[in-house]
């Protein structure tokens, strides 16, 4: 299953009360806002951007861009230097919903739309995206790896300037392609929670990692850690590519074999009437000899034959319904494999469901 049709099904999953359904399949406990829930929830789909700021539309002017405070830019700061430290504590941070819609103030957005659809992300958020997503989590020629935490560029022509964060703490500009494939999953994940992110509880940026480092193993050996993710999100990469090879694989080769049997048509329906034919006389036979065998059974019970009388007899009825039996079996599989010697997938079943839908399609 693409990554596509994974998203439409688990957009239609309905999270149980107070709690949340990950990417992975793990349901966590939530912990409601002390205040009273809002009476609206505020959606985040992405929607055209009238303000100016990412598409001018006519004669409006842009509008300033909100000025970031000095807290909003050290959380920024916090989260970009400690990036790899959070993503090797995934899976704790995956079995906290505190944790896990924990909010990270970095405003990714996209020409056109501004910033609908990636407002206030969370830490899992980003963990889910960097885990499925193929170059969210990078390694360039030189072997260093790094993790992209900002996305900006045209949904349009994919034209984009993101960033990424190093190993050592350092950040560059990175062009990612196909852009589609990066942002459309991210915004994906994030409305995922648009609703749970206004519900529930979630910790400061700062209360993660202090709890973290409350719990630290000092036997951790982080290099080897965060080479497991990278190889884990590698396979899951590839796991998800061989799937969708097989799924296009397969939608070629239905689309090859039903040319296939169009191209073979007249050959199909020709030896399809010869086996009705045929089938309608070996049944009306078998019928008989079905009705004849019933007789002997009566004369057997009534005592007019004995036993011995009675197999004699039967036998050649039983033989005479299996030569039939196996004479239609033989018809159907020659005739399939002298119309079609090189595909072992068409078979009698697909050739008679031709026909049938042909019929109802004529009708």
């Amino acid at each position: 299953m693409g990554i596509y049709a994974e998203f439409e099904k688990r957009e239609r999953e309905v999270f149980p009360h107070n709690k949340i359904i990950l990417w992975d399949g793990r349901m966590l406990e939530c912990y409601p806002l002390a205040a009273q829930a809002p009476d609206k929830i505020d959606e985040d789909h992405l929607e055209l951007d009238t303000t100016g700021q990412y598409l001018s539309v006519g004669a409006k002017k842009l509008q300033p861009m909100p000025t970031k405070t000095k807290e909003a830019e050290e959380q920024k700061q916090l989260f970009i230097k400690n990036a790899f430290y959070l993503l090797s504590h995934r899976e704790r941070i995956m079995s906290d919903s505190r944790m896990f819609l924990c909010r990270i103030p970095i405003q990714s957005g996209l020409a056109y739309t501004g910033i609908s659809g990636f407002r206030n992300p969370t830490l899992g958020i980003y963990l889910e995206w960097w885990s499925i997503v193929q170059g969210a989590m990078r390694t360039d020629s030189k072997g260093r790896k790094s993790l992209v935490y900002h996305l900006a560029g045209s949904p349009l022509s994919g034209a984009n300037k993101c960033a990424a964060v190093r190993e050592d703490g350092e950040t560059e500009i990175v062009s990612l392609s196909p852009f589609n494939a990066h942002w459309g999953p991210f915004t994906r994940i994030n409305n995922r929670y648009t609703e749970a992110k206004q519900l529930y509880q979630a910790y400061t940026l700062q209360e993660v990692l202090d709890i973290l480092d409350q719990e630290e193993d000092n036997n951790m050996d982080y290099a080897h850690t965060i080479e497991m993710q990278y190889m884990t999100h590698e396979i899951e990469v590839f796991n998800r590519r061989i799937e969708q090879i097989k799924e296009e694989r397969d939608m070629w080769y239905n689309k090859y074999k039903d040319t296939l049997i169009r191209y073979n048509e007249d050959k199909i329906r020709k030896f399809y009437a010869e086996f009705e034919a045929l089938e309608t006389n070996a049944t009306m036979e078998i019928e008989q000899l079905k009705e004849q065998k019933r007789g002997l059974k009566a004369e057997l019970k009534s005592g007019r034959l004995d036993n011995i009388t009675y197999q004699k007899k039967l036998m050649p009825l039983t033989k005479r319904i299996k030569e039939l039996e196996i004479e239609i079996g033989c018809f159907k599989f020659n005739k399939v494999l002298e119309t079609f010697p090189d595909e072992s997938d068409i078979t009698f079943n697909v050739i008679e469901q031709f026909v049938r839908n042909t019929r109802k399609s004529n009708d």
